[in-house]
């Protein structure tokens, strides 16, 4: 079973309405990188993907250089990412090839994760930033996550930690 990652603003988006992750500070990315290292494979949706390969130069650079497992779920039989990622051709297969991942993405391959009980830890890195209104990491509303009483600190960030039941 995976484990979810996102980083969420104070009022609990994954991103604005754009799709924009401008509130999160670039400063943090380390805390994702050593996540990643931690788990050995990061699985991400394609659009996850394309994010992470927009991103500066430097920041792309450090997470290309990391020695980990990195699996991209997209049904599009024509998506042809970098040669180092592997494709899965639905969220079942990337599960299949690596069950105890962390997967970062957005809220489709989340929810079908915890709609298919795949999940069995959700982390939330929040920053202190609000935005108002964007795009949520999953619909809470029919997941019941319970918290981890013992949720490492990281400067900058709350960590939240949570079980699924």
């Amino acid at each position: 079973m995976v484990t979810l990652f996102n980083v969420i603003s104070a009022d609990g988006f994954i991103a604005g309405k754009d799709g924009s992750e401008n509130f999160i500070p670039d400063d943090l990315w380390p805390n994702f990188l050593n996540l990643c290292q931690e788990y050995g494979t990061l699985i991400m949706g394609r659009k996850t993907y394309d994010v992470i390969q927009s991103y500066d130069k430097n920041l792309l650079d450090q997470f290309e250089m990391l020695h980990i497992r990195k699996i991209v779920v997209s049904g599009n039989r024509n998506f042809y990412p970098k040669k180092e990622y592997v494709v899965a051709h639905s969220p079942e297969d990337a599960v299949t090839l690596a069950p105890d991942a962390l997967v970062s993405s957005g809220p489709i391959l989340n929810n079908f994760l915890l709609g298919s009980h795949l999940v069995k830890k959700v982390i939330l890195h929040e920053v202190p930033t609000s935005i108002k209104e964007g795009i949520k990491p999953f619909d809470k509303d029919e997941i019941i996550l319970i918290p981890i009483d013992k949720s490492p600190e990281i400067k900058g960030v709350k960590v939240r930690e949570y079980r699924i039941r």
